[in-house]
């Protein structure tokens, strides 16, 4: 209808000269203005795409590696997003979400009862399983302990690594912090049943990371840390005649596991809600076992 009136004008145009001219581009304008012209720009703009995201993470070192890569490929695939991720312990996590510093906050533990009282707005998601493995040196010639063994290791009651079939050497004892969430998990599976503490003579390290690194350099020490850490640089004991795997994780023959968590206070907004999704997808989901963690759909 739009050609039949311009061809209209076009012709009364040839014959009328300049002020049918004017009254062409009156039309025009008005058609357009109408919206019966259309804009067709965006034609090609996906429908319904994610627009850039803003996000604050930071909590658990465990969950660190999963939430630093999915948000390196999230935002690959939604240019302009930032999403800044950090460690700092399970604890700093929860804390630093319940008072708005953060976004999300990641945690490798369950939230305490004294938590959920202090902050009932908080909203744990579920994102990936995992054990937490006792580690020494690859040259100590001890390959596993049984649970009471490694409690009175943790305990001080054995110190010196003869007493176990071991060299003559004394233990050096590797724990993490205080409010850490591999420490939580630790210490209800290994330390609460016998009511007992870490032994004070232990060294205390702040991250996953660094509990490898001082097995790594110690041949006389002992640490736990999350089983997504284990590498060439230490050796993995079984437990009770248990590897510590991801099979034996989700069948529930190796001990020490937990579940781990991001959290937000209340229900998710817009931006959080799109990374979840994302690291909860199947894509996400893979980044979690690319990362030595355990995806939550995993089977045994």
């Amino acid at each position: 209808m739009l050609l039949t009136l311009l061809c209209d004008m076009n012709m009364r145009w040839l014959k009328n000269g300049t002020g049918a001219l004017i009254a062409l581009l009156f039309v025009v304008a008005s058609l357009a203005g109408s919206g019966c012209i259309s804009d067709t720009s965006g034609d090609h703009a996906e429908s319904g795409s994610i627009e850039s995201v803003k996000l604050q993470i930071a909590g658990s070192t465990t969950v660190l590696p999963i939430a630093e890569e999915c948000a390196r490929i999230f935002m690959e695939k939604h240019p302009g997003s930032r999403i800044d991720v950090a460690g700092g312990g399970s604890s700093h996590g929860i804390k630093s979400v319940a008072d708005g510093t953060v976004d999300i906050g990641t945690a490798s533990r369950n939230l305490k009862d004294s938590e959920r009282e202090a902050h009932p707005e908080l909203l744990p998601h579920a994102i990936a399983r995992d054990g937490v493995a006792v580690i020494v040196h690859p040259s100590n010639p001890i390959t596993g302990l049984t649970m009471e063994e490694l409690q009175q290791i943790y305990t001080g009651k054995i110190t010196n690594w003869k007493d176990l079939g071991g060299d003559d050497a004394g233990i050096v004892v590797v724990s993490r912090e205080e409010g850490s969430g591999t420490r939580d998990c630790f210490e209800s599976t290994v330390m609460k049943p016998i009511d007992e503490e870490i032994t004070q003579g232990a060294i205390i390290q702040d991250s996953n990371g660094k509990v490898r690194a001082t097995v790594a350099g110690n041949r006389d020490a002992i640490g736990f840390l999350s089983l997504g850490y284990v590498n060439d640089q230490v050796k993995a004991l079984t437990l009770n005649g248990v590897e510590p795997t991801v099979a034996t994780v989700l069948n529930g023959e190796y001990p020490i596991s937990r579940t781990l968590w991001m959290i937000t206070k209340g229900e998710p907004d817009r931006d959080e809600k799109a990374f979840l999704d994302f690291v909860l997808s199947e894509e996400g989901q893979g980044i979690v076992e690319e990362v030595h963690f355990i995806p939550l759909g995993a089977s045994t």
